[in-house]
């Protein structure tokens, strides 16, 4: 007999983050995360994940309303997450692009590993950022890299939502950023700022032409003045 051996890890939550706010439960597309009377917060739920249903997929944590990189915790620990490739990690490595970003029209990427690759459009311009599925994106990121004041539009892209690798990230993706489904992208955001281009294996050319055209549109448009740097952290404990 051969045994599927189920790939590891998957997605992790955190009791004292989580709020019983059921977002993910709502979120996964694979039924895999049910939620319980939470042990340390009287007439709250707490989130539990199915290992064996878990696709690893993260779009769990996009959903998460702690995933929000404008949280003053040096180590942003979310209520729920994926321990291989962390909000916290992605806040980081955001952030050490956004410091090295150069040119009139700068430009951060996320997208899918199983869409369009977005690594070769990474240029001095440009910061590329690649999940497991876009839908690990929580939308506060985009908030976050506008308001640095080091980037002038953010390019979201990922499978064609019909296509989607994991039946849903794209759908969530766009939903949130247009404000139909939480966790929304807050109204402030100047959406003109804002692209979203879903794009599968075969359109690496249509994405590389979507980049070129929203940088035009970015050079006409007046240089924002009201960005604010990201809130003071505390240094880790060593």
């Amino acid at each position: 007999w051969l045994f599927y051996k189920k790939p590891v890890p998957v997605a992790e939550v955190h009791p004292e983050n989580c709020n019983g706010c059921r977002r993910c439960f709502d979120d996964c597309p694979y039924s895999a995360v049910t939620m319980t009377a939470h042990p340390d917060k009287p007439g709250h739920q707490l989130a539990v994940v199915n290992a064996d249903l878990c696709a690893s997929c993260g779009i769990c944590a996009g959903a998460c309303p702690s995933s929000t990189p404008f949280r003053s915790a040096a180590e942003l620990v979310t209520g729920i997450d994926m321990p291989q490739a962390t909000v916290h990690a992605l806040r980081a490595a955001t952030e050490a692009s956004l410091e090295h970003l150069k040119g009139e029209v700068r430009l951060v990427v996320y997208g899918c590993d199983h869409g369009a690759d977005v690594r070769p459009l990474a240029a001095p311009d440009v910061a590329v950022h690649s999940m497991e599925c876009i839908g690990m994106l929580p939308p506060s990121f985009i908030d976050y890299v506008l308001r640095s004041g080091h980037a002038d539009g953010v390019l979201v892209t990922g499978c064609p939502g019909s296509d989607c690798h994991y039946r849903l990230g794209s759908v969530w993706t766009e939903q949130r950023i247009h404000g139909e489904r939480e966790p929304h992208l807050r109204t402030r955001v100047a959406r003109e700022r804002v692209q979203v281009f879903m794009a599968g294996r075969q359109d690496q050319d249509k994405l590389k032409r979507e980049l070129d055209i929203y940088r035009e549109i970015l050079r006409n448009l007046p240089k924002s003045g009201d960005a604010a740097p990201p809130p003071r952290r505390a240094r880790s404990k060593r």
